[in-house]
């Protein structure tokens, strides 16, 4: 098994509650990812996997706890009216996307899946864990050392539903995401999570032969 079992965020409560998101404490499930909400500087500050042992690790700059023996629960959670059916990815900004993805590899044993190039000369690759994918992304628009957590996208069962339940003051109207069939919305800043989160359609089944 490896699985993401928490992503550590600065910042306050009430942004994330505001869009709809419970909290037990300082604890949000997303679907079978907990939020973590620390009170620091905003922003992700690092992140928990179960990979099969305990550890504390540095993943090129990015603070990584390692447990094991988790296990997966259903998705019951919900943001508003809407169910989330689980973290569609979490987004590492780096400006070495080859020291970072060895890396991730050395520390998890994920091998990069694949990699994309896109038309503003950014590269992503990505790496699969069992509930969630890790997208690398390096490009002209990265322009701090170092690799850093920043941001994540959680797909839902009705985005249409949601973005007008919460409004254009807080959504994004949906568009077309780059994925064929799917759709985004993106939380805005003036909100005050602190960190890039959107919200997308569910993955979409490719039409069986």
């Amino acid at each position: 098994m490896n699985r993401l079992v928490a992503l550590h965020v600065g910042g306050a409560l009430t942004p994330w509650q505001a869009i709809g998101l419970t909290f037990d404490e300082l604890t949000c499930p997303l679907a079978d990812v907990d939020i973590l909400v620390s009170g620091e500087t905003p922003g992700l500050h690092g992140w928990t996997i179960d990979i099969g042992r305990d550890d504390v690790v540095d993943i090129d700059g990015i603070r990584t706890t390692l447990v094991s023996g988790t296990q997966p629960r259903p998705s019951l959670s919900k943001i508003g009216r809407q169910k989330v059916i689980g973290l569609d990815h979490v987004v590492v900004n780096t400006d070495d996307i080859d020291r970072t993805t060895q890396a991730i590899t050395a520390a998890l044993g994920l091998e990069v899946r694949r990699e994309r190039q896109l038309v503003n000369g950014a590269v992503q690759r990505f790496h699969k864990l069992d509930n969630t994918i890790i997208e690398v992304v390096t490009g002209p628009h990265i322009t701090q050392p170092g690799a850093s957590l920043w941001g994540m996208v959680a797909s839902v069962d009705d985005l249409f539903d949601l973005a007008e339940e919460l409004g254009e003051n807080t959504t994004s109207p949906p568009k077309k995401a780059t994925q064929p069939g799917r759709y985004i919305s993106t939380v805005r800043g003036s909100v005050g999570l602190g960190v890039p989160f959107a919200l997308m359609t569910p993955h979409v089944r490719p039409p069986s032969d």
